[in-house]
């Protein structure tokens, strides 16, 4: 069993690989504001950020955590922003509908939203709000181990993930059951990425499963939002209803691929046995 000493440690270290990577995504997005890809990233880094801080409130300290996740939400609400437009032009495409003033329509709510962005991340980069984080985010003595943590978290995500999936999974759910089942499953991913010094290539797997997933379930999301964004056009609306149902039924034969009995079995196997070997 690791002592505490060495989980403040492993604690702290994580945060300063996660703050360290935010403030690159930062820069990257500052710098090359048009880069669908590095919109991507930047928003793939505040949910990794994000989700230690709500694991290890109790470590950091649940009023500075609530400030700092509160001001990471915002800035994900920009990036969404630009994300949807992005994603909805696509969408569009894919769905085979080519309706030359609505996607103009949407590249200029695409621009607005990027200088909306680049006003805020000018913001933070003024203020050096990554740089005032790092001296904030101390970790603090708890009477538990990594191990330990990494159990009592796991575990009932895993539960509450193989449940919901059922759910999502059947014939009529709707997109906002999907949306949902897609936000535990990213909540299971970020949380087994930051114990990778417990399980190390054991929960590899599990971690592939759960991309293939979010893919999946995030097909189906990126339709539900373009819909919102083009509800008035009828025809074009209809073309991507059609795209969403090929994408659901894709997420169904993936769930029953590779989310059944023995996949959970295998699972819970895996994350009970959290002792540090790699």
């Amino acid at each position: 069993m690791r002592n505490l000493e060495p989980m403040r440690k492993i604690v702290r270290s994580e945060t300063a690989k996660r703050l360290k990577k935010l403030a690159a995504e930062l820069r990257h997005v500052a710098h090359e504001p048009k880069e669908a890809a590095a919109i991507h990233d930047l928003r793939v880094s505040i949910r990794r950020l994000s989700r230690e801080l709500r694991v290890f409130e109790a470590w950091f300290g649940a009023k500075r955590v609530k400030s700092i996740r509160r001001r990471l939400r915002k800035l994900m609400d920009h990036c969404a922003a630009v994300r949807n437009c992005d994603v909805a032009i696509e969408v569009l495409q894919e769905a085979g509908e080519q309706n030359a003033d609505l996607v103009a329509g949407l590249e200029k709510e695409g621009r607005r939203t990027r200088a909306e962005l680049a006003r805020k991340l000018a913001s933070w980069r003024r203020v050096h709000r990554v740089r005032k984080w790092r001296g904030q985010l101390r970790a603090a003595e708890l009477p538990t181990t990594f191990e330990e943590s990494a159990r009592s978290l796991l575990l009932p995500l895993m539960e509450n993930l193989f449940r919901a999936g059922q759910e999502a999974a059947r014939p009529g759910s709707s997109h906002r059951e999907m949306h949902q089942f897609r936000l535990k499953a990213k909540r299971i991913r970020y949380t087994l990425e930051l114990f990778e010094p417990v399980y190390g290539a054991k929960s590899a797997k599990i971690t592939e499963s759960l991309k293939g997933l979010q893919s999946k379930l995030g097909a189906i999301n990126d339709c539900a939002a373009t819909l919102q964004m083009i509800r008035l056009d009828r025809a074009a609306a209809d073309g991507v209803r059609r795209l969403a149902s090929e994408r659901e039924a894709e997420f169904r034969s993936y769930w029953k691929k590779h989310f059944g009995p023995r996949e959970k079995t295998q699972w819970k196997a895996v994350l009970s046995a959290a002792d540090g070997n790699k």
